[in-house]
């Protein structure tokens, strides 16, 4: 018997005021994963990454989680399981140690945020346990990412959804937040589900790779696609033209 994927999409789509925004998306995930979701702005791409936990719901298709419909998960066992990094992190006002310990505050007791949890969880995101009671005002943009990304990581989730994490980094950085995220997927062994319209950083990272245009997913496969491609609009979109 074939085991069931962590994510299976069947003919999903969404509309929204008519306008349709994904198109009849079929995609497995498998756990263990590694998948950048590549496309130009506006092809639907942060639409399709809300999918996978809920934040938003599709208008046709069905989503599975691990063999059962998505939505049959409470929600926030849902969220804390498939957690997620937006593309402008949000910060409460105060410290960063007042924004991890939101965990506790979303009502996620079983959390232990202990002065080592807090200050371990920093170190794996490449943050001195100096920053812990820094004004989040006073703090860099590559620094709030990483905050975020501890936040989530409290949790313990098994999938990690980025939404376009180095699209405000210059380049040094955004290489930097990359290997960050690679280092977690291994060490952590996360499923991990990222969006992006930059390509060029990506190959020494990615294991899957699925190409969303137009609303729909044009060609999809291992890594080695970026290399040789076989839709011209994929063709297109690499060498930086318009889709």
């Amino acid at each position: 018997m074939n085991k069931e994927p962590l994510f299976r999409l069947t003919s999903v789509s969404k509309s929204i005021a008519g306008k349709t925004l994904l198109n009849d998306i079929s995609l497995r995930i498998e756990a263990g994963d590694f998948l950048s979701i590549l496309g130009p702005s506006g092809a639907g791409k942060s639409t399709l990454l809300r999918l996978f936990n809920g934040l938003d719901s599709p208008t046709g298709g069905t989503i599975e989680y691990l063999g059962k419909p998505l939505f049959s998960y409470p929600m926030t066992e849902l969220r804390k399981r498939v957690g997620m990094v937006f593309q402008n992190p949000v910060m409460v006002r105060g410290t960063v140690r007042d924004n991890l310990c939101l965990t506790q505050r979303w009502g996620q007791p079983s959390v232990d945020l202990t002065e080592e949890t807090l200050v371990s969880v920093l170190s794996r995101v490449g943050l001195s346990p100096a920053i812990l009671d820094q004004d989040t005002k006073t703090i860099s943009g590559g620094e709030k990412q990483r905050v975020a990304l501890a936040r989530v990581l409290l949790n313990k989730p098994e999938v990690l959804l980025l939404d376009e994490p180095t699209a405000n980094l210059d380049p040094q950085l955004a290489r930097h937040i990359l290997r960050l995220v690679h280092q977690l997927f291994e060490k952590l062994r996360l499923t991990i589900i990222m969006v992006s319209h930059d390509h060029s950083l990506l190959s020494n990272y990615t294991t899957r790779i699925a190409f969303l245009i137009g609303g729909k997913i044009v060609e999809e496969g291992a890594a080695g696609i970026l290399e040789q491609p076989s839709t011209e609009a994929v063709k297109t979109f690499l060498a930086g033209g318009v889709t």
